[in-house]
């Protein structure tokens, strides 16, 4: 499921339309200007990232940058999408009590998911601001598995199912949050707490 979520969210770029695989040398070197992008991405949010200055850093031309990611924000929603799959393996690496109910562990991870998002708010920026900026791309109509892989990785379960749509309510109550982070509109333990909640509430006759 994780390699499917990844296909779908690289494909929520903006504009990018990829007509062949990377290989080699290309792919390290894209991976480089990720890297590069990134750090630039952490220091300055969104307004930071200019191709430009992202060609700078990473000893490149924009024109490199355009072929490899396609436009500034295919570049942020390309860093946003690591993001996600880095955090699915560290809830998946969580060390939650064996004896906490279903609803119990999706609120402690996603709480500890806040805290973590917290941690980079200028990253967090930068790829919160390029999906909902993005009107041309499929933006967070595909987040939807995303939503239910973050579920599957707080139960230790990857068989679970979103036949309820739980994991679907709770990522846009998770979206919201996020938004909420990069604008200032709430502190970190009040955003937690949020989080908190909604998943006891969804998830409470969970077994």
């Amino acid at each position: 499921m994780v390699d499917d979520v990844r296909v779908l969210l690289e494909q929520s770029r903006d504009s990018l339309r990829v007509v062949r695989s990377f290989e080699g040398e290309e792919r390290a070197r894209r991976a480089d200007i990720a890297e590069a992008a990134r750090r630039l991405a952490s220091a300055e949010g969104y307004q930071g990232l200019t191709i430009r200055a992202v060609a700078a850093a990473a000893g490149t031309t924009p024109v490199t940058i355009y072929r490899y990611f396609g436009s500034k924000d295919g570049l942020a929603q390309h860093l946003m999408a690591e993001w996600a799959l880095e955090t699915i393996g560290r809830l998946r690496a969580l060390e939650l009590d064996a004896e906490l109910s279903a609803a119990e562990r999706i609120s402690a991870a996603f709480a500890t998911l806040v805290e973590w998002a917290a941690q980079d708010l200028h990253l967090l920026d930068a790829g919160m601001s390029s999906i909902h900026g993005n009107t041309a791309g499929m933006g967070i109509g595909l987040w939807r598995p995303l939503f239910v892989e973050l579920v599957r990785s707080a139960l230790a379960d990857p068989d679970w199912e979103d036949d309820e749509q739980r994991a679907l309510v709770l990522g846009h109550v998770l979206t919201t949050c996020l938004l909420d982070l990069t604008s200032g509109s709430g502190d970190v333990a009040q955003i937690r707490d949020t989080i908190s909640v909604a998943a006891r509430l969804l998830f409470a006759d969970v077994p």
